[in-house]
């Protein structure tokens, strides 16, 4: 489970900027959905506009507004102290419980990834070894001459 975060808003901060731009985050979500594909899982991502932030983890009750220097989550509701962090990653995981057992679908409204195909071939490691002469593709068998130079000599 990723989320879909809007990094063009966030290089906007000059505090943030460089500190973004060095992360790579599009090269993690690459690197997560070919690795997840490889391995026959699936990568679900959360709508950019989720609000993972906002909610309390432990009553559902969302925050009209809350400020990235906010760094602990307090919920006016039900009392819950935590991490804003930790409260993110527990809505994320919920999120991803849900759609694990409804199946499948976009996320939280249409931001799903749409470059990750969903099923298709999924890659299968090589595995080292040597290959019969009838399965090497257009290489003649090593050590003897190829079909295609034989003629009729007699």
């Amino acid at each position: 489970m990723v989320e879909d975060l809007n990094v063009a808003g966030m290089l906007r901060n000059r505090r943030l900027a460089r500190r973004i731009a060095d992360a790579g985050f599009a090269e993690l979500r690459r690197q997560l959905a070919y690795k997840t594909a490889w391995n026959g899982g699936r990568l679900v991502v959360a709508d950019r506009w989720y609000p993972s932030s906002k909610t309390c983890s432990a009553c559902g009750a969302v925050k009209t507004k809350l400020a990235l220097s906010e760094r602990t989550y307090i919920c006016t509701v039900c009392g819950l102290t935590l991490d804003r962090d930790v409260n993110a990653a527990r809505n994320l995981a919920a999120l991803a419980a849900e759609v694990d057992t409804a199946g499948s679908g976009p996320v939280a409204g249409g931001g799903a990834d749409r470059k990750t195909r969903q099923g298709g071939p999924v890659a299968v490691k090589r595995q080292p070894g040597i290959a019969s002469a009838s399965k090497t593709g257009t290489v003649p068998p090593q050590g003897g001459t190829s079909n295609h130079m034989l003629t009729k000599a007699s």
